[in-house]
């Protein structure tokens, strides 16, 4: 099964991609990241206790990245496994190609006018809220919009301290002082050429907010 996801709108992404994700494993890709090969053998992945995964690729389809065959795409359509791929940007004649296969959903912002600068701090809002699939699209979004991962591994540093501070209905305090620990640990090696630190903040977004 295949669901496109394009435009700018990313509040009612979430939502959207949520409602696909509960209940089951979800399984986040960006392009730069990932081949053919490893999307294509996830039409495989089906679990008889927890069901089939989702898949959530991050600007994947766009021109110069990852092109599908008609047959490939038979065998995702076909597939148990859940196929969504998060585009910000897809030309008409992509979509043409793809929209036989799977349904394509236009999330546009009417909203914004002009280009706004991003709100960090939605972010750390979302991760507060242990929301897995909201922090990680709104990641993705304040990378693309320039903003250095230095400067949102320091907002998540300073959310995490403050729920230390204060009470947490999402973490408890053993898991923000693992938190606190892993993000100076991830930040000095960064620095110090160890790690990628896009990559590793990423990382470490996913598996905070992951189910125990």
């Amino acid at each position: 099964m295949i669901h496109i996801l394009v435009g700018g709108d990313i509040k009612n992404k979430s939502i959207f991609m949520k409602e696909l994700t509960s209940g089951r494993e979800s399984f986040f890709l960006r392009g730069e990241e990932i081949n053919k090969d490893q999307i294509i053998n996830y039409c495989y992945s089906v679990d008889l206790f927890s069901g089939s995964p989702v898949i959530i690729g991050e600007n994947i389809l766009g021109e110069n990245n990852i092109s599908f065959t008609t047959k490939e795409l038979s065998l995702m359509q076909a597939s148990g496994t859940i196929f969504v791929f998060n585009e910000d940007k897809l030309l008409k004649t992509i979509q043409d190609k793809y929209k036989k296969y799977g349904s394509i959903k236009i999330f546009e912002d009417k909203k914004i006018i002009s280009k706004e600068k991003f709100n960090i701090f939605s972010l750390t809002d979302s991760f507060a809220k242990k929301d897995k699939v909201g922090t990680w699209v709104l990641y993705n979004k304040s990378l693309e919009d320039g903003v250095e991962p230095e400067a949102i591994a320091g907002v998540l540093f300073w959310k995490i301290k403050s729920l230390l501070l204060s009470s947490s209905n999402t973490f408890t305090k053993n898991e923000l002082k693992q938190q606190s620990s892993r993000i100076i640990t991830l930040y000095h090696k960064a620095h110090r050429g160890e790690e990628d630190m896009t990559v590793s903040l990423e990382q470490f977004i996913l598996s905070s907010l992951s189910s125990k």
